[in-house]
Protein backbone atom coordinates (compact mmCIF):
# COMPACT_ATOMS: atom_id res chain seq x y z
CA UNK A 1 0.00 0.00 0.00
CA UNK A 2 1.24 3.61 -1.20
CA UNK A 3 0.20 7.15 0.51
CA UNK A 4 -0.10 10.29 -1.37
CA UNK A 5 0.55 13.74 0.89
CA UNK A 6 -0.33 17.15 -0.05
CA UNK A 7 -0.69 20.34 2.25
CA UNK A 8 1.53 23.38 3.27
CA UNK A 9 4.10 23.83 6.09
CA UNK A 10 2.47 21.43 8.68
CA UNK A 11 3.14 18.39 6.04
CA UNK A 12 6.16 19.54 4.52
CA UNK A 13 8.08 20.26 7.45
CA UNK A 14 9.47 23.88 7.92
CA UNK A 15 12.78 25.93 7.31
CA UNK A 16 13.25 25.28 10.82
CA UNK A 17 14.48 21.91 10.51
CA UNK A 18 17.09 23.53 7.58
CA UNK A 19 18.87 20.40 5.58
CA UNK A 20 16.74 17.79 6.80
CA UNK A 21 13.54 19.22 7.29
CA UNK A 22 12.35 16.90 4.72
CA UNK A 23 12.86 13.68 7.06
CA UNK A 24 11.26 15.71 9.86
CA UNK A 25 7.53 15.78 8.29
CA UNK A 26 5.08 13.03 9.65
CA UNK A 27 4.82 11.59 6.04
CA UNK A 28 8.47 10.25 7.15
CA UNK A 29 7.07 8.87 10.25
CA UNK A 30 4.74 6.61 7.66
CA UNK A 31 7.86 4.54 6.07
CA UNK A 32 7.69 1.68 7.92
CA UNK A 33 4.20 1.49 7.39
CA UNK A 34 3.74 1.82 3.63
CA UNK A 35 5.53 0.45 0.36
CA UNK A 36 5.76 4.36 -1.19
CA UNK A 37 5.08 7.71 0.78
CA UNK A 38 5.00 10.54 -2.11
CA UNK A 39 4.49 14.07 -0.18
CA UNK A 40 4.24 17.43 -2.23
CA UNK A 41 3.32 19.39 0.46
CA UNK A 42 5.26 22.92 0.21
CA UNK A 43 5.63 26.05 2.72
CA UNK A 44 2.99 28.86 2.07
CA UNK A 45 1.18 26.08 -0.15
CA UNK A 46 -2.70 27.01 -1.12
CA UNK A 47 -5.47 25.07 -1.40
CA UNK A 48 -6.23 25.78 -5.24
CA UNK A 49 -2.43 24.56 -5.76
CA UNK A 50 -2.77 21.13 -3.54
CA UNK A 51 -5.95 20.11 -5.30
CA UNK A 52 -4.73 21.22 -8.26
CA UNK A 53 -1.28 18.88 -7.75
CA UNK A 54 -3.76 15.90 -6.04
CA UNK A 55 -6.19 15.75 -9.11
CA UNK A 56 -2.96 15.71 -11.43
CA UNK A 57 -1.42 12.58 -9.18
CA UNK A 58 -4.60 10.71 -9.34
CA UNK A 59 -5.13 11.09 -12.62
CA UNK A 60 -1.83 10.16 -13.68
CA UNK A 61 -1.35 7.17 -11.40
CA UNK A 62 -1.91 3.89 -12.45
CA UNK A 63 -3.28 0.67 -9.77
CA UNK A 64 -5.41 3.31 -6.99
CA UNK A 65 -6.43 1.01 -5.28
CA UNK A 66 -2.87 0.58 -4.00
CA UNK A 67 -2.91 4.05 -2.98
CA UNK A 68 -4.28 6.06 0.01
CA UNK A 69 -4.70 10.04 -0.76
CA UNK A 70 -4.52 12.53 2.49
CA UNK A 71 -4.80 16.23 1.72
CA UNK A 72 -4.18 18.66 4.60
CA UNK A 73 -6.15 22.14 4.26
CA UNK A 74 -4.48 25.62 4.57
CA UNK A 75 -5.96 28.97 4.94
CA UNK A 76 -8.61 29.62 2.61
CA UNK A 77 -6.88 33.25 1.80
CA UNK A 78 -3.88 31.70 0.33
CA UNK A 79 -4.11 31.09 -3.64
CA UNK A 80 -2.49 31.10 -6.72
CA UNK A 81 -1.84 32.56 -10.68
CA UNK A 82 -0.53 31.08 -13.54
CA UNK A 83 2.12 32.76 -15.78
CA UNK A 84 1.34 31.41 -19.19
CA UNK A 85 4.79 32.62 -20.98
CA UNK A 86 6.94 30.40 -18.34
CA UNK A 87 4.00 27.85 -17.49
CA UNK A 88 4.44 28.97 -14.02
CA UNK A 89 2.29 28.91 -10.83
CA UNK A 90 2.84 31.36 -8.69
CA UNK A 91 1.36 30.87 -5.36
CA UNK A 92 0.08 34.41 -2.84
CA UNK A 93 -0.17 34.33 0.41
CA UNK A 94 -1.13 37.73 1.41
CA UNK A 95 1.11 40.32 0.22
CA UNK A 96 3.58 37.98 -0.93
CA UNK A 97 3.94 35.78 -3.63
CA UNK A 98 6.39 32.89 -4.72
CA UNK A 99 6.86 30.52 -7.76
CA UNK A 100 5.42 26.84 -6.29
CA UNK A 101 6.65 25.37 -8.86
CA UNK A 102 10.13 26.46 -8.29
CA UNK A 103 10.66 26.48 -12.06
CA UNK A 104 11.91 30.38 -12.14
CA UNK A 105 14.73 30.65 -9.67
CA UNK A 106 17.22 30.04 -12.37
CA UNK A 107 17.20 33.48 -14.22
CA UNK A 108 16.59 37.16 -11.99
CA UNK A 109 15.21 38.66 -14.94
CA UNK A 110 13.00 35.72 -15.05
CA UNK A 111 11.94 36.17 -11.22
CA UNK A 112 12.08 40.35 -11.71
CA UNK A 113 9.68 40.44 -14.69
CA UNK A 114 7.08 37.71 -12.95
CA UNK A 115 7.50 40.07 -9.84
CA UNK A 116 6.26 43.19 -12.09
CA UNK A 117 3.82 41.22 -13.75
CA UNK A 118 2.52 40.51 -9.81
CA UNK A 119 2.54 43.82 -8.89
CA UNK A 120 0.81 45.64 -11.82
CA UNK A 121 -2.08 43.35 -11.93
CA UNK A 122 -2.22 40.56 -9.79
CA UNK A 123 -2.07 42.12 -6.30
CA UNK A 124 -3.95 44.91 -6.87
CA UNK A 125 -7.00 42.76 -8.09
CA UNK A 126 -6.36 40.69 -5.40
CA UNK A 127 -6.99 43.22 -2.54
CA UNK A 128 -9.35 45.14 -4.43
CA UNK A 129 -11.93 41.99 -5.34
CA UNK A 130 -10.56 39.10 -3.25
CA UNK A 131 -12.36 38.67 0.03
CA UNK A 132 -12.13 36.34 2.87
CA UNK A 133 -15.58 35.16 2.10
CA UNK A 134 -14.79 34.32 -1.60
CA UNK A 135 -11.98 32.37 -0.17
CA UNK A 136 -14.52 30.28 1.88
CA UNK A 137 -16.46 29.37 -1.05
CA UNK A 138 -13.93 29.05 -3.18
CA UNK A 139 -12.66 26.33 -0.34
CA UNK A 140 -15.92 24.68 -0.18
CA UNK A 141 -16.54 24.35 -4.05
CA UNK A 142 -12.72 22.95 -4.79
CA UNK A 143 -14.08 20.49 -1.64
CA UNK A 144 -17.39 19.37 -2.73
CA UNK A 145 -15.79 18.64 -6.40
CA UNK A 146 -12.43 16.76 -4.86
CA UNK A 147 -14.67 14.70 -2.96
CA UNK A 148 -17.18 13.52 -5.63
CA UNK A 149 -14.01 13.13 -7.92
CA UNK A 150 -12.23 10.82 -5.45
CA UNK A 151 -15.80 8.96 -4.85
CA UNK A 152 -16.33 8.39 -8.55
CA UNK A 153 -12.75 6.46 -8.98
CA UNK A 154 -13.64 4.92 -5.74
CA UNK A 155 -10.33 6.14 -4.50
CA UNK A 156 -9.10 5.70 -0.65
CA UNK A 157 -8.77 9.52 1.05
CA UNK A 158 -8.84 11.48 4.06
CA UNK A 159 -8.84 15.28 4.29
CA UNK A 160 -7.29 17.42 7.32
CA UNK A 161 -6.27 20.83 7.88
CA UNK A 162 -3.35 23.09 9.18
CA UNK A 163 -5.97 23.90 11.79
CA UNK A 164 -9.67 24.74 12.73
CA UNK A 165 -10.07 27.46 10.45
CA UNK A 166 -8.91 25.53 7.81
CA UNK A 167 -11.51 23.28 8.47
CA UNK A 168 -15.13 23.05 7.20
CA UNK A 169 -17.34 23.17 10.80
CA UNK A 170 -18.14 19.17 10.72
CA UNK A 171 -16.25 18.56 14.50
CA UNK A 172 -19.18 20.30 16.80
CA UNK A 173 -17.60 18.74 19.92
CA UNK A 174 -13.81 20.35 19.49
CA UNK A 175 -15.48 23.68 21.34
CA UNK A 176 -14.09 25.75 18.28
CA UNK A 177 -15.71 28.87 16.56
CA UNK A 178 -13.47 30.00 13.87
CA UNK A 179 -13.91 27.44 11.46
CA UNK A 180 -14.40 29.06 7.97
CA UNK A 181 -17.93 27.83 7.62
CA UNK A 182 -19.98 28.48 10.62
CA UNK A 183 -22.92 30.40 10.41
CA UNK A 184 -22.71 30.23 6.39
CA UNK A 185 -25.96 28.36 5.11
CA UNK A 186 -24.43 25.85 2.82
CA UNK A 187 -25.22 22.10 2.12
CA UNK A 188 -23.90 19.39 4.14
CA UNK A 189 -20.38 18.06 3.26
CA UNK A 190 -20.02 14.27 2.91
CA UNK A 191 -17.91 14.19 6.38
CA UNK A 192 -16.88 10.43 6.71
CA UNK A 193 -13.72 10.98 5.19
CA UNK A 194 -12.71 14.45 7.81
CA UNK A 195 -10.28 14.01 10.35
CA UNK A 196 -9.17 16.33 12.86
CA UNK A 197 -6.29 19.28 11.91
CA UNK A 198 -3.06 18.86 12.59
CA UNK A 199 -2.74 21.83 15.30
CA UNK A 200 -5.50 20.15 17.47
CA UNK A 201 -3.28 17.01 17.30
CA UNK A 202 -0.33 18.02 18.04
CA UNK A 203 -0.92 21.02 20.01
CA UNK A 204 1.16 20.39 23.00
CA UNK A 205 4.52 19.84 20.76
CA UNK A 206 4.83 23.01 18.31
CA UNK A 207 8.17 24.57 17.67
CA UNK A 208 8.30 27.27 19.86
CA UNK A 209 5.74 29.58 21.69
CA UNK A 210 5.18 31.95 18.81
CA UNK A 211 5.81 29.21 16.31
CA UNK A 212 2.47 26.48 16.16
CA UNK A 213 4.21 24.26 13.91
CA UNK A 214 4.54 20.82 15.20
CA UNK A 215 8.06 19.95 16.11
CA UNK A 216 9.15 16.54 15.68
CA UNK A 217 7.70 14.86 18.63
CA UNK A 218 4.34 16.57 16.98
CA UNK A 219 5.00 15.30 13.36
CA UNK A 220 5.18 11.51 14.65
CA UNK A 221 2.42 12.00 16.92
CA UNK A 222 0.66 13.28 13.50
CA UNK A 223 2.00 9.98 11.61
CA UNK A 224 0.34 7.56 14.35
CA UNK A 225 -3.11 9.55 14.38
CA UNK A 226 -3.04 9.33 10.76
CA UNK A 227 -2.22 5.42 10.34
CA UNK A 228 -4.68 5.18 13.00
CA UNK A 229 -8.02 6.91 11.19
CA UNK A 230 -6.62 4.97 7.72
CA UNK A 231 -6.27 0.94 9.69
CA UNK A 232 -9.99 2.01 11.57
CA UNK A 233 -11.39 2.73 7.94
CA UNK A 234 -9.70 0.13 5.39
CA UNK A 235 -8.10 -2.43 7.86
CA UNK A 236 -4.51 -2.28 6.18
Amino acid sequence: MNIYINGCSFSSGTKFFQGTKDLLNWGFWLNEKFDTVVNQAIEGGSNHRLIRQTTDFINNTENLDDWIIVIQLTDPERTEFFYEKYKAWVGVIKDHHFTEDRVLQESMDVIKEVEDFYQRLILPSLFLTRTHDQGVFELYNMLNTFIQFCKSKNIKFLITGMSNKCMPNVFTESGHDNQPFNGLDFPVFDTSNFVLPVSNITFNHPLSDTDRHPNKDGHIIFARYILNEIEKRWQI
